[in-house]
């Protein structure tokens, strides 16, 4: 019938102006309060990163985050191994194995924690080494690097902290730096990358000891760029 033909009406509803924009920041508040994450980054041949160790610091993001990131990157750690005298093809397999070792162990130790869904493992190389925004963040942090001599000299001083610690004797200090900073370079890109990439507004790193190079980073000490969304927590776990 006719009646049946006719166009429905469009309701209209007004809302004052006033109290959309009430509504519409409670609701963005909701939404940046929810959307963080924790992130776990465990380096390929660190010693610090036992199962016990790796239990802890699990147990320790499940209670204070709704949802982690946990990764051992073998890409990266590539560089460090290069850096430390391997030649390529034994750096690649070391890392891989490293990595490996550390991703195994952390999969054992989530088995006793409740709820597994909070906790996200990501591989480097289908997760982040092909991804847009990983790739733009990485360019900005190595012009930075470039152009900037105090983030360039704060990075190559905690590179070398580092290979000084796992090997005693480098032929060229330099050249090894030159290599293993990359390493630096590419965690710093990953995280900055976070966001857009987990669809998240804050990130927050974990780890054992200051990171003061990204602690400078991001209170924006290097380009004047304060980066609010990213902090860092100690967790105090030895």
């Amino acid at each position: 019938s006719a009646a049946l033909m006719r166009p429905r009406s469009r309701v209209r509803i007004s809302v004052e102006p006033f109290l959309w924009e009430i509504f519409k920041d409670r609701r963005m508040f909701y939404l940046i309060n929810m959307a963080e994450i924790a992130l776990i980054w465990m380096s390929a041949g660190n010693s610090y990163f036992n199962e016990e160790t790796i239990g802890k610091l699990l147990k320790f993001a499940d209670k204070r985050f709704s949802k982690i990131i946990v990764l051992s990157p073998d890409k990266p750690a590539e560089h460090t191994f290069k850096a430390l005298g391997y030649p390529e093809n034994k750096a690649r397999r070391k890392a891989k194995l490293n990595a490996n070792l550390l991703i195994n162990r952390a999969k054992r130790e989530l088995e006793k924690i409740k709820n597994k869904d909070k906790f996200l493992f990501v591989d480097w190389e289908s997760n982040v080494a092909k991804n847009l925004e990983y790739k733009t963040r990485y360019k900005e942090i190595i012009a930075l690097y470039k152009a900037n001599a105090t983030f360039r000299q704060d990075a190559r001083e905690t590179t070398k902290k580092i290979i000084e610690e796992k090997a005693s004797e480098i032929l060229d200090i330099e050249k090894s730096i030159d290599e293993s900073v990359l390493y630096l370079l590419e965690e710093i890109s990953f995280v900055l990358s976070c966001p857009a990439i987990y669809r998240v507004s804050k990130v927050t790193y974990l780890y054992h000891q200051q990171w003061k190079i990204y602690e400078n980073f991001i209170a924006g000490k290097y380009d004047g760029k304060k980066r609010s969304n990213f902090s860092f927590v100690l967790t105090g776990i030895d």
